[in-house]
């Protein structure tokens, strides 16, 4: 196999991978961790065996998505945590973010809305931690975050670990809404309101 031709087999593998990947998500997202190898490969129009050239089980192409939703959301909360700002301008930031998620980035709706269903399985890979000092929970960088907000006087008061957990659900609850076809704008104070002290609004 020449270069160009190892270069182009190897673009087209990531790319039907891409496929894999994208139609697992949205199906899992809608139909949970039932959703059968067949249906994923119709969806993503590659035959069965294509698919389990690249994932030997539908564990393994779970497992894959697991680790990709792990690492988009832990750094992109860990980053604004680490950001040289106010905890309120933090928040203000993380809700941006997520306002933005429901107008931009389908995808992530999908990636929060598999979590929850990974969660909701009962199935062994949902007792897995993965997140870790370099990538931790979102809900503890939120946490911090708040906790840093509640010694700057701009967060209401409470545990910032519920808190956070109460954010999140409210975060969980829209894309619930949205995954189902419901238009959903996200109102960027109402979502601050659940952190952050009313004159910080």
């Amino acid at each position: 196999m020449t270069p160009r031709s190892k270069e182009s087999f190897d673009a087209m593998r990531e790319s039907t991978r891409q496929k894999i990947e994208a139609a697992a998500l949205s199906l899992f997202a809608r139909k949970g961790l039932s959703v059968t190898v067949s249906e994923i490969s119709k969806a993503a129009g590659v035959s069965q065996g294509l698919l389990y050239s690249h994932y030997p089980s539908k564990d393994a192409l779970i497992m894959e998505l697991v680790s990709q939703a792990i690492e988009n959301s832990s750094q992109s909360i860990e980053e604004i945590a680490r950001f040289e700002l106010s905890a309120a301008e933090k928040i203000k930031q993380t809700t941006l973010m997520m306002c933005l998620m429901f107008t931009d980035a389908i995808a992530a709706i999908d990636y929060f809305m598999f979590m929850i269903q990974v969660g909701m399985s009962g199935d062994p890979l949902s007792n897995l931690t993965l997140y870790s000092e370099d990538m931790p929970n979102p809900t503890v960088s939120l946490a911090r975050i708040i906790g840093q907000g509640q010694l700057e006087g701009t967060v209401v008061p409470g545990d910032p670990f519920q808190l956070a957990t109460v954010y999140w659900a409210a975060i969980h609850g829209l894309c619930c809404y949205a995954i189902t076809g419901m238009p959903v704008s996200p109102d960027h104070q109402m979502l601050n309101r659940i952190l952050l002290k009313e004159e910080l609004l």
